[in-house]
């Protein structure tokens, strides 16, 4: 807008002076004024100072629906009694031990026996070291290097993990053959050579790839529900086609199942009938305390014992704390095959809602996901693939920020980069509200888009 603030930008500021004022202290000690990048967005992001059930309170005390839930690891939202009962009794009797503890123990029994392809575990202290292991895990066992991913898949903060994160045009490469790209100027170049980037939900050519470079490879790692790049679903022949494959050639199959085990009891693997050879482990594991994990088949996870001849070195400060696994249990316990059934239903409620609102805004949109995971595309049809995704974000260019913050103003948090998710602690009346903001959102937003980025509109 040649420089000048946007109406939207301007509504969003006078809604949050304070955390406006506490930006500008956090550029004094953080870099941006940020310390998580997913949790930052322009013009500042919300500072929140309490929550409760699936309300949290910003600075300025608005009551705002969070259907983010802390990129979805709240599965029962903010503050569920057991939760926190759980975490006030551990605390006093020592938040980490340095030796094996009965919640330990427990919670693990528990994870084994819903997640089938699951024998043996080890905590982690993140998502990010659970998928960083289980990688270790692949190349130790078969002695190959090369790991093949998904474009637009995200597996953690590494390089590896990032590779082909955002499937650039002009650069991506063939769909075919996606070429290895780098998210920032800190990946080295052995990280691209050893990384294989798999098009997403394109069996026959993943098939292809796996048959090429199987000599070399030590394991494929897919999310089931590809997250960062808008909450797209694997195919069952896709994810069939993996299995069939990784088996063939002795290739390890690693399901990141960190966002999508809250979709039932055993996650997708169980949803699919297909079972990984590890499967890694996160968020709601840790009742909103920093979590991971990694497990699989046994032979594979006794690369882990100790007591092997030359273990897969895994030693970490915080793994398997005991604070975090009484919180971790007590979320476990609550959350039971009625309650994801429960949390499911809400989110098909909330993307036909969504997906009504873009229809009668005449604004080309849909809500895309699986179980409780909804993500927003400015998009006709349904994104296949992350280059899908990513058409998507270009036609709608700054319009998906403006979406965000009219959607704040409007008491509903989401990911800025507009994923929502259910929790336990929501009932139909806040899905129907998220519904309204986004009705009410969509209109506010219209003239902008008639005059800046008209081929969204219908018609």
């Amino acid at each position: 807008m040649n420089g000048q603030v946007h109406p939207l930008e301007s509504e969003y500021r006078a809604f949050s002076p304070a955390s406006a004022e506490l930006a500008d202290r956090a550029k004094k000690v953080f870099p941006g004024g940020d310390t998580r990048a997913s949790a930052h967005y322009l013009p500042y992001p919300l500072s929140i100072v309490g929550a409760q059930g699936c309300t949290v309170t910003d600075a300025d005390g608005h009551q705002i629906l969070d259907f983010m839930n802390n990129f979805t690891s709240l599965v029962h939202g903010h503050a569920h009694p057991d939760i926190v009962a759980a975490v006030q009794t551990q605390v006093a009797l020592g938040s980490a031990y340095a030796a094996p503890s009965d919640h330990q123990l427990e919670l693990a029994e528990l994870i084994t026996s819903r997640v089938p392809g699951i024998d043996l575990m080890r905590f982690t202290s993140s998502g990010t070291e659970g998928t960083t292991m289980a990688i270790r895990c692949a190349r130790a066992a078969t002695g190959r290097q090369k790991i093949m991913k998904m474009e637009g898949g995200y597996h953690g903060s590494y390089e590896l993990a990032e590779v082909s994160l955002v499937p650039i045009p002009n650069e991506r490469g063939d769909l075919s053959a996606p070429h290895s790209l780098a998210v920032d100027n800190s990946f080295p170049d052995s990280v691209l050579r050893d990384t294989v980037v798999c098009p997403y939900n394109q069996p026959d050519l993943a098939g292809a790839l796996i048959d090429k470079h199987a000599n070399n490879l030590a394991a494929v790692i897919v999310e089931p529900i590809l997250g960062s790049m808008g909450m797209i679903p694997a195919t069952l022949d896709f994810l069939t086609v993996l299995r069939d494959k990784t088996e063939q050639h002795g290739v390890v199959l690693i399901f990141d199942e960190v966002i999508t085990l809250r979709n039932s009891m055993g996650g997708m693997q169980e949803v699919h009938g297909i079972h990984p050879d590890l499967t890694c482990l996160g968020k709601i594991i840790g009742g909103g305390l920093p979590v991971g994990a990694v497990g699989g088949r046994a032979d594979l996870m006794q690369l882990f014992s100790p007591e092997a001849p030359r273990p897969v070195m895994h030693a970490s400060t915080f793994s398997g704390n005991a604070l975090t696994m009484a919180a971790g249990l007590a979320a476990m316990r609550c959350l039971q095959q009625e309650d994801t059934d429960r949390i499911n239903k809400l989110a098909s409620r909330l993307r036909h809602g969504f997906n009504h609102a873009f229809e009668q805004s005449g604004i080309r949109g849909r809500a895309m996901g699986a179980g409780s995971l909804t993500n927003l595309h400015f998009l006709d049809q349904p994104a296949h693939d992350a280059r899908d995704a990513m058409q998507g974000m270009m036609a709608a260019g700054h319009m998906t920020r403006l979406l965000h913050l009219a959607m704040l103003t409007r008491g509903v948090m989401s990911a800025s980069r507009l994923m929502y998710c259910t929790s336990t602690a929501m009932i139909e009346a806040d899905v129907d509200a998220a519904i309204t903001a986004l009705n009410e959102s969509l209109a506010v937003l219209r003239p902008y888009i008639k005059k800046e980025r008209p081929e969204l509109l219908i018609g």
